[in-house]
């Protein structure tokens, strides 16, 4: 499970600063202030959104916690980055399905805000793995699902591979299956939890 979303920018920290404030406006998110961090290392932008607080609100007030509502602007060895935390969190704590398809919504939303305001284009998987069990019902169910849409992916058996098993709790801290992982060239490894079709779907760019 990824705790947040980062990327390198093209432009210096000024010009990063000032495409995200664009593009966070350019969303329609409201802007609440910012946070100048030590040494001109960057700063964090918080915002909200009233759709999205309510609606979590709605469903359990306690995932408005959860919620992700700073966009930080970052120096750091050389590199000026740019991202924001994780729906992933959200979207796993719950099998409820307003949940999953909201964070997947919010998640997708923030990720183009991070891209425009780095000057990068999405994120493009290089390789999928899929971990899985021989008897786990919902890995050959995302397998299948997997097949049907015709994305390209590798199937590890933790069952069989004790290694890849200690690699999956290393990586995630996650000891159920199905676990999905997304490997991209310029970016960390993403991670799905379970069959969430919804993620899946927003991540690998295919329709439910």
């Amino acid at each position: 499970m990824n705790l947040a979303y980062f990327r390198n920018s093209k432009s210096n920290l000024s010009k990063t600063i000032k495409n995200a404030q664009r593009e966070l406006k350019s969303a329609k998110l409201e802007m609440l202030g910012t946070t100048e961090l030590p040494n001109n290392t960057g700063e964090v932008i918080h915002f909200t959104n009233d759709s999205w607080t309510s609606n979590l609100i709605a469903i359990d007030h306690n995932l408005i916690a959860l919620l992700p509502t700073d966009l930080v602007i970052l120096k750091k060895d050389g590199k000026v980055m740019v991202g924001c935390g994780s729906t992933d969190v959200l979207g796993g704590v719950t099998n409820h399905p307003a949940v999953s398809r909201i964070a997947g919504e919010i998640g997708k939303t923030l990720k183009d805000i991070v891209n425009k305001s780095a000057g990068v284009g999405e994120l493009k998987p290089k390789n999928i793995k899929l971990y899985s069990t021989m008897s786990c019902p919902y890995c050959k169910m995302e397998k299948s699902w997997l097949e049907s849409k015709k994305i390209e992916h590798e199937v590890v058996y933790v069952d069989l591979n004790p290694k890849e098993a200690q690699n999956l709790v290393n990586k995630t801290g996650q000891m159920g299956v199905p676990v999905t992982e997304v490997l991209y060239d310029d970016a960390d490894s993403e991670f799905i939890v379970g069959f969430d079709k919804p993620k899946l779907s927003s991540t690998l760019g295919v329709q439910e």
